[in-house]
């Protein structure tokens, strides 16, 4: 079989099926793992696909529980603004390199950035966009990438290769849900793998969730408890969860709503 003849027919697997793995397209073609791994590099490349560990994904698979953003923007959206207020005025030095999640409670952040010589890194287009509106005199960094329209985020290999080269100060995320079991979670694996690279290259990771979040559950986690170094929240959070937090040594601000 040519390999352009191979490369359409994992195209069309991955649009019907909507993943697939390595492990399965090598026996389905009997090629090594380096070929199908060649394969879905050049289909990425080309926008048919997106690479995940272990295999592929159609672009614009979604998961049951993902929303776009613009809708989960108005969910809970006085409490993710105050969370947001409150985490930059209190959290955010002059002269400091951060990391920007792509959510929408993080993105609220950015009117508040008022320091001296900040530099943001992101891969959210919302928080570009904002960006572009509230600060002049921020240095920001976009991590483009593939552009995935359910979380307005730039995701994939190029992405995570490119944000693995720096070491960050803060990292500021969000999350679908939080759980005493399963720590931070996600509906995505790309959007997870993204914040998932950047807490491990931040000294410091911000958690910020409204109480709507709490023992909510997701595909993926991309964050344990235990590496949680702050967490802010509204009042409206269980006090036995915020109290589970506590003793296993994570500092909690409670914003009031």
């Amino acid at each position: 079989m040519l390999a352009t003849e191979r490369r359409n027919q994992i195209a069309k697997l991955v649009k019907t099926e909507g993943s697939i793995t390595i492990e399965d397209l090598t026996n389905m073609f009997d090629v090594s793992r380096i070929t199908i791994w060649k394969d879905l590099k050049m289909l990425e490349e080309r926008g048919f696909l997106a690479r995940v560990h272990g295999g592929a994904m159609r672009l614009d698979k979604l998961n049951p529980e993902e929303q776009e953003f613009p809708i989960r923007k108005q969910s809970s959206s006085l409490e993710k603004k105050k969370i947001a207020q409150y985490a930059a005025k209190n959290y955010v030095e002059d002269n400091q390199i951060l990391f920007l999640d792509g959510g929408t409670t993080v993105v609220e952040m950015i009117p508040y950035l008022n320091k001296k010589n900040l530099t943001i890194l992101t891969n959210g287009f919302f928080t570009l966009i904002k960006a572009a509106n509230y600060l002049s005199d921020i240095n920001f960094i976009s991590l483009g990438g593939i552009f995935r329209k359910p979380s307005y985020t730039f995701v994939g290999p190029d992405t995570e290769d490119f944000i693995s080269r720096y070491k960050i100060d803060t990292a500021f995320v969000s999350a679908y849900g939080i759980s005493l079991k399963d720590g931070l979670m996600d509906p995505n694996p790309l959007d997870m793998e993204i914040k998932k690279i950047m807490c491990e290259n931040a000294n410091k990771i911000f958690v910020l969730i409204d109480s709507s979040k709490y023992e909510k559950h997701s595909l993926t986690t991309f964050l344990n408890l235990e590496e949680i170094d702050h967490l802010i929240t509204d009042n409206g959070a269980p006090a036995k969860f915020l109290e589970e937090l506590k003793n296993r040594g994570i500092a909690i601000d409670i914003v009031k709503i």
